[in-house]
């Protein structure tokens, strides 16, 4: 009890002090925040002031990692189609330009070139969209293998995009 008192005798000597006009006071007592007419002027306001909040830093490459996670994936599947159709049209006998490759060490990876293409298409555009975490990555090579594993499937469903891609002899061997 005796601390409240106490508390209570200091707090009614402020005031008093306040209503007199004394030392540190300006005669008034104000409660709230500060009213910001008074900004400007050089008459400086013994107010409560407001601390102004900073500005919230946003980094452009966050984002949703579901969202993000299909974008890549996607991304994955063009690329994984992208480097087949290259591969197919460069070392396939009824491909556009039929590349022969004159060292017989690359013979052996010749097989796997759509791979090597994708992979490299899904670097660059993975950096260019920022696919950079290790989410954004898996999905990506999700969509690559998933372009890999159902190409026939997708090749049965979407026989015309495929035919306008690859060739009507590439489609009638997948089908057939």
């Amino acid at each position: 009890m005796a601390l409240a008192d106490t508390q209570r005798k200091g707090f009614e000597d402020r005031l008093s002090r306040i209503k007199k006009g004394g030392a540190n006071t300006m005669g008034e007592v104000q409660i709230g925040p500060r009213d910001e007419s008074q900004r400007g002027k050089s008459k400086p306001a013994n107010t409560v002031r407001l601390k102004k909040k900073k500005a919230k830093n946003v980094n452009i490459g966050e984002g949703s990692n579901l969202v993000f996670g299909i974008v890549a994936a996607f991304i994955g599947v063009l690329c994984m189609i992208v480097g087949q159709a290259a591969e197919y049209h460069l070392f396939h006998p009824d491909g556009v330009f039929n590349v022969t490759i004159p060292v017989e060490a690359i013979q052996p990876a010749i097989p796997y070139a759509h791979f090597i293409v994708a992979v490299a298409l899904a670097l660059a555009l993975g950096w260019a969209f920022g696919l950079t975490n290790m989410i954004r990555r898996m999905a990506m090579l999700a969509g690559m293998a998933a372009a890999v594993v159902w190409q026939a499937d997708l090749v049965e469903r979407y026989p015309g995009v495929y035919t306008a891609i690859f060739s009507e002899a590439f489609v009638a061997d997948k089908l057939g």
